[in-house]
């Protein structure tokens, strides 16, 4: 079994790695025995002891090669610092190349007497060395490209450990971006409770049906903006009968960018932001102005209320804004960007993202 595994060099499952190792193996060994019989031909040295010679150097390579790669596995050298496991490699290889010289020099003797003297003591040393300088030779590439595999397996497992870390903050986010809007609304509908209950009937089938929206894109990284948009005007029906005629609404939406993708609740995020912290905030109340419009390459979604914006307070801070601006990085890295600023006299909050069609996610 021992010697089974030793020639099997894996497991069952590692074959395809084995196949693509013994081809290396045979191919090399090959092509290194071609050039030495070639040059042997083209300088009329070439003699049938000589290319008997060559024949068994192909085996013993084979050998010698894949009995270091063994030693190598067995001592874990592959996974130690180099520091640490290059001198034990050559050491390993010298004595594998000794092993081998001689060898090869009673092999030789006993297969093809008279074609070669190989016993000599001068023979053996030189063979030792030629062997010791090309096994020291496959071993620093096999270390090379196990440190190759092990950085690109490592590679991998960042960038899927990466993916699974912004899914989850991904969950997370709307976890806590859901609720938020839930809890607004549902003090809005409390408000008219006792002044009006039709109409507070009316906005709770209002919110059920924004609701039952939100819940069916939470696995959803986007929507489309047609979809996020009748989120909004639901949450603004609801909040204009709180407000009555204190919220005005305006929708500026260009024509043709329905089925592009957004980020589900990120408009709605950044219209609660400006009723939340805008108008709610006046006696008098104010305008809200949404737009939508291709900008360039991408798409640029706007928010304007009524009001004034001083960097550092409540307005662009909180869970809203902060997990909006999370989400924009993780789904579109360093392409997509919020702003917020004063502008005509209005606060006005700007996302940027890439342009994209429905099909092309």
């Amino acid at each position: 079994m021992r010697w089974r595994a030793f020639f099997r060099g894996g497991r069952q499952r590692d074959l395809p790695h084995l196949a693509l190792y013994w081809a290396v193996q045979l191919s090399a060994w090959s092509l290194l025995v071609f050039v030495l019989a070639l040059s042997l031909w083209l300088s009329n040295g070439y003699t049938p002891g000589r290319g008997y010679g060559l024949a068994l150097g192909l085996f013993i390579g084979l050998v010698a090669s894949h009995t270091l790669r063994a030693v190598i596995r067995a001592r874990g050298w592959g996974s130690a610092p180099m520091a640490h496991s290059l001198p034990r490699m050559v050491l390993a290889a010298l004595v594998i190349s000794t092993v081998a010289a001689l060898f090869q020099a009673v092999l030789h003797d006993l297969l093809f007497p008279g074609s070669g003297d190989f016993l000599t003591a001068r023979a053996i040393f030189e063979n030792v060395i030629n062997w010791g300088i090309l096994l020291i030779v496959w071993g620093v590439c096999w270390f090379a490209y196990q440190w190759f595999m092990r950085v690109r397996r490592e590679e991998v497992r960042n960038l899927r450990l990466e993916a699974a870390n912004r899914d989850d903050q991904l969950a997370t986010l709307r976890a806590q971006l859901n609720p938020h809007f839930m809890f607004n609304a549902l003090n809005g509908i409390r408000a008219l409770i006792d002044e009006d209950p039709v109409r507070a009937k009316q906005a709770i089938t209002q919110l059920s049906s924004i609701l039952r929206n939100a819940m069916g894109t939470v696995k959803r990284r986007t929507v489309p903006l047609g979809e996020e948009l009748d989120v909004v005007k639901d949450y603004l029906a609801l909040e204009r009968m709180r407000f009555e005629e204190r919220l005005q609404v305006t929708f500026r939406i260009e024509e043709g960018i329905e089925r592009a993708p957004v980020p589900p609740m990120l408009l709605q995020t950044l219209v609660e932001n400006a009723v939340r912290h805008g108008i709610a905030k006046r006696k008098e109340g104010g305008e809200v102005i949404i737009d939508a419009r291709r900008s360039g390459s991408g798409l640029t979604l706007g928010v304007r209320n009524t009001g004034t914006y001083v960097p550092g307070q409540v307005h662009g801070s909180g869970i809203g804004l902060s997990g909006t601006r999370k989400r924009l990085e993780m789904i579109y890295g360093p392409s997509a960007g919020i702003t917020i600023g004063n502008h005509n006299n209005m606060v006005l909050t700007e996302v940027n993202i890439p342009w994209m069609r429905m099909d092309e996610q």
